[in-house]
């Protein structure tokens, strides 16, 4: 009986599949990394819109207040806003716990400070953080700015105003809704901050702490004076890094108490009026300084 021959690849035809199958790979991987990032923003967006309503839920409880950046007692950085929402997000278990007659760093309020809290992490930025205290404390991607310092305008060639201007929320007391005279929707509430305590510069690990930025209960690291000055340069790995834009940098330049994500061209922001929308690198020190004041007058530009 005749034998049917049988067919098979030949070693041509596999390397061929293979190249073809290695080329649609790399095609994909950069749509799927898109599509990965563009999740993560969105879920980054979500936190900040959960913090937004958050400060206006405390507000229909507080007389049309929201909350201070962090409360201070005489020498004394006492509490940070943060553990103020947690019962607006769901979080009311950590909420019950936490002991508002005491110092965040008491030994009570340091035990909850531990625990990670999701809405206070962007799935954007890098999940390994170096703690500056042991056990380490639940880190949080996310800062309050509660005033721009004039140097900030004098970095960028602004005219610097006499003293430091207002943010959306006071360091020391509750600020009425209706004190943000240049509207709500106008003025900046909460900015990305990510990354912290470790330190990054465009984009990369320095391998250092910053000396602020324990975690997510920690008032330092939650809330801070908006300046632009903060360094721009340093060593990574033996080698040095230096920003194109020089020493001055509105974003994406250093997390040490300065606008900073790991989103491609800007940072995720939450406005006084609870809408959260992307501001671009690209905006101008002007324009940005409009939307960081609450009440000095000035109209912000196109960003």
């Amino acid at each position: 009986m005749a034998r049917s021959k049988r067919s098979a690849f030949t070693l041509i035809e596999l390397l061929v599949v293979i190249a073809i199958i290695a080329i649609l790979i790399g095609l994909l991987l950069p749509a799927v990394q898109k599509v990965r990032e563009a999740a993560a923003r969105m879920q980054c967006q979500n936190n900040l819109k959960q913090m937004g309503l958050a400060f206006h839920n405390y507000a229909t409880n507080n007389d049309s207040k929201l909350p201070a950046t962090r409360v201070n007692v005489p020498s004394s950085k006492f509490r940070a806003w943060t553990p103020i929402v947690l019962a607006y997000v769901e979080q009311d278990n950590v909420a019950r716990q936490w002991d508002n007659t005491q110092r965040w760093d008491s030994a009570t309020n340091l035990a909850i400070a531990q625990t990670k809290i999701k809405v206070f992490l962007c799935p954007s930025a890098p999940d390994t953080r170096r703690p500056v205290v042991a056990p380490a404390l639940g880190p949080i991607d996310y800062v309050v700015f509660h005033r721009l310092r004039p140097r900030f305008y004098a970095a960028n060639n602004l005219v610097a105003p006499a003293a430091d201007l207002n943010g959306a929320l006071h360091i020391d007391f509750e600020t009425p809704l209706l004190a943000i005279t240049d509207g709500t929707s106008n003025t900046m509430m909460i900015i990305e901050d990510s990354a912290q305590p470790n330190s990054y510069i465009l984009g990369r690990d320095t391998g250092t702490t910053l000396p602020e930025g324990r975690g997510w209960a920690d008032p330092d690291g939650v809330s801070g004076s908006m300046d632009g000055t903060h360094p721009t340069t340093g060593a990574i790995n033996g080698g040095s890094i230096t920003a194109s834009a020089g020493a001055t940098c509105i974003m994406n330049c250093n997390n040490y108490s300065e606008p900073y994500s790991f989103h491609t061209g800007g940072v995720n922001v939450a406005f006084a009026d609870g809408s959260v929308r992307f501001v671009r690198s690209t905006i101008s020190a002007a324009t940005f300084a409009a939307l960081m004041t609450r009440d000095y007058g000035d109209i912000p530009g196109d960003y």
